[in-house]
């Protein structure tokens, strides 16, 4: 199914609904798209995960504001399959905005890049990037096997060679140690991390307490939009030491 096809029965399942609100939960829901929470995709800028997304039922929440659920099964996208077509955290425009700031005229290195999807919308932006996944997108169980841009295939210390370029990091794998491996080996000083914190449900302790230790964060993004009960935050950090 086309992302055009997908949008239409999404606008088909809300002009069904005799009401507005969550079926298993009774919770009121509505759309991103049209609400003071709405982000508009600057024009020449392909972004279809946003553009599906803004249009899913979301809820209110209080800690995160407003957080697109997906529970209701009749729909033909839901956050499984999204995640593994895009990427595990939802890029909005504000993010892609707020990224292009931060990282002024410095480059982008992206470790664990999955389907590169975060590479592509920053190099829409302008932004120059350059992303490593390890694993063969065929081989990949966090994918569902597309790569929007060229990825090059290495492992995580690959950051060593970009001490130029600010590091991405989005949603590294829970209680996996690749995360640390690539923070140990980056030498530069600026990290863009995409995720949950210590706790969570990404990277291991090991990674966080080099977070705590050597980075001071300096700016996140008010504009991230996270799935419901992901708590995910877009956050910049220096280092210290």
């Amino acid at each position: 199914m086309t992302v055009s096809a997908e949008l239409a029965e999404i606008h088909h399942w809300w002009a069904r609904r005799s009401d507005l609100t969550n079926p298993t939960r009774h919770e009121p829901v509505s759309r991103i798209a049209g609400s003071p929470d709405d982000q508009i995709t600057p024009t020449g800028i392909d972004n279809p995960y946003w553009e599906i997304v803004r249009q899913l039922p979301s809820v209110s929440d209080a800690r995160q504001g407003i957080c697109p659920d997906g529970f209701a099964r009749e729909l033909p996208v839901g956050h499984h399959l999204l995640t593994k077509r895009y990427s595990w955290a939802i890029p909005s425009p504000g993010d892609i905005a707020w990224l292009t700031h931060i990282l002024g005229r410095r480059g982008l290195v992206e470790i664990g890049a999955g389907s590169g999807y975060w590479a592509w919308q920053a190099q829409q932006a302008g932004i120059d990037v350059i992303a490593y996944e390890p694993i063969d997108p065929s081989a990949n169980t966090y994918t569902d096997g597309t790569e929007y841009l060229a990825i090059a295939r290495a492992g995580h210390t690959a950051a060593r060679h970009h001490p130029d370029r600010a590091l991405l990091l989005c949603w590294p794998s829970h209680n996996d140690p690749w995360a640390t491996s690539t923070l140990l080996a980056y030498t530069g000083d600026l990290l863009i991390y995409i995720g949950e914190h210590q706790s969570g449900h990404c990277a291991d302790n090991g990674f966080f307490q080099l977070l705590h230790r050597g980075w001071t964060r300096i700016d996140s993004s008010t504009h991230h939009i996270t799935w419901r009960h992901t708590h995910s935050t877009m956050t910049a950090y220096h280092r210290t030491t």
